[in-house]
């Protein structure tokens, strides 16, 4: 007599498969956990700094805050997740003077140019915006232009031009492409342009000059920062002399 078989697909101890993901302990290990902190801070804080609601500006500024802090205390660290060819790298101190100094003599040079040619020099009262604007913004442009692109177009031109002339053509070419990108914002006239390309030329010179784009962050912030501290003044100044 024959006995009935087991059926495998209802009788016998059952078996469930586990979803199985790429180990990424290893690489974190390596240190590249900065890398993923760097990115999480920076675009988070952000979102919360772009975010409706003072509260959400409060947590984006406190994040903005540690995120500075954070890339700080690990420049010549985030050589991980492609970071290694932004360049974020500690310069000597001449450096970060000059990018101080330049931005703000920069953002005074373009504010007076353009209030002598009739150019709207209001800035946005959203301090929000402004925090994000001299902090997150300067950061991750720099890192984008004066960072991926910069690097790419010096790899692109390697065989084309001597390392002086290739490193003003790409300075100058990254100043191009981040003026253009500007004419996203509506309302932007040829003047306010050939200004964001002039900074940006500016930006990148400091990048070769001190072989970082930290420096010329710092320049950038400052430019910014200029223009929202002269902008302020001219306002208060307004309205002190139209209340005599």
């Amino acid at each position: 007599m024959n006995r009935p078989q087991p059926n495998p697909h209802t009788n016998g101890p059952r078996t469930t498969r586990r979803m199985e993901c790429p180990d990424w302990s290893a690489n974190l290990e390596k240190g590249e956990y900065r890398e993923v902190l760097f990115w999480l801070l920076l675009l988070g804080s952000w979102q919360f700094l772009a975010s409706p609601g003072s509260k959400n500006g409060i947590i984006g500024a406190f994040g903005a805050v540690v995120f500075l802090v954070f890339a700080w205390a690990n420049m010549d660290r985030l050589t991980g997740l492609g970071l290694d060819h932004a360049r974020w790298r500690s310069a000597v101190r001449a450096n970060w003077v000059y990018a101080a100094v330049s931005g703000t003599l920069g953002g005074i040079a373009v504010f007076a140019i353009g209030t002598a040619s009739g150019q709207n020099m209001k800035l946005s009262d959203d301090w929000k915006l402004a925090a994000l604007q001299v902090t997150l913004g300067p950061v991750l442009e720099e890192f984008v232009f004066r960072g991926y692109l910069f690097a790419f177009l010096m790899w692109s031109f390697s065989r084309v031009a001597n390392d002086a002339g290739r490193s003003w053509l790409v300075v100058v070419l990254a100043a191009v492409a981040f003026a253009a990108v500007h004419l996203a914002q509506p309302g932007v006239s040829w003047l306010q342009l050939a200004c964001v390309t002039s900074t940006g030329t500016l930006y990148g010179w400091i990048r070769c000059r001190s072989g970082s784009t930290a420096p010329a962050a710092v320049s950038h912030a400052a430019y910014n920062l200029t223009l929202y501290a002269i902008a302020r003044a001219m306002l208060v100044y307004s309205k002190v002399s139209a209340s005599l």
